[in-house]
């Protein structure tokens, strides 16, 4: 059951990557909960209690958000093969309905024009290794140049 999901999840996470580049995609990593609000993708992103790491930055279905320690408030130091590792979280963010978060969400533009969410300045990525809600088994990870990190909320 666990390489089914695996590979349907990197299957996926293909599609997500070819399809970033169109104005009209709205691409998610693994468990992001996004909507098309007035013809702009949102990210809704949440505080969420993880199992292995205290409380963490997830998407709205729980999956966990990374920082890349490559990255600026205004570049992205995840780019080809990375991307399908690293999905980034595309669209404004926000907090998903009913939460609060104590960080400041905003946006950068990757290459290409598209519009990839940050907290803090630190523009925010899912891991194509975390397959349940909670998971963080990118934390810590050194890769593409840098090391990844899960968000935390303060």
């Amino acid at each position: 059951m666990r390489n089914g999901r695996k590979a349907a999840l990197f299957l996926a996470l293909g599609v997500v990557s070819l399809g970033a580049g169109c104005s009209s995609a709205s691409s998610a990593g693994p468990g992001m909960l996004s909507a098309s609000i007035g013809g702009n993708t949102v990210a809704y992103v949440q505080p969420f209690k993880s199992r292995a790491s205290g409380t963490v930055v997830a998407s709205g279905t729980g999956y966990t958000l990374y920082w890349f320690s490559k990255d600026t408030a205004t570049y992205s130091g995840c780019s080809g093969r990375c991307i399908a590792q690293w999905p980034p979280v595309t669209g404004k963010p926000r907090p998903a309905p009913g939460t609060t978060l104590t960080g400041a969400l905003g946006t950068m533009y990757r290459e290409g024009g598209v519009v990839q969410a940050t907290y803090d300045g630190h523009p925010l990525y899912t891991f194509a290794g975390d397959f349940d809600p909670g998971d963080v088994a990118g934390d810590g990870v050194t890769q593409f140049g840098g090391t990844w990190h899960v968000v935390r909320p303060a």
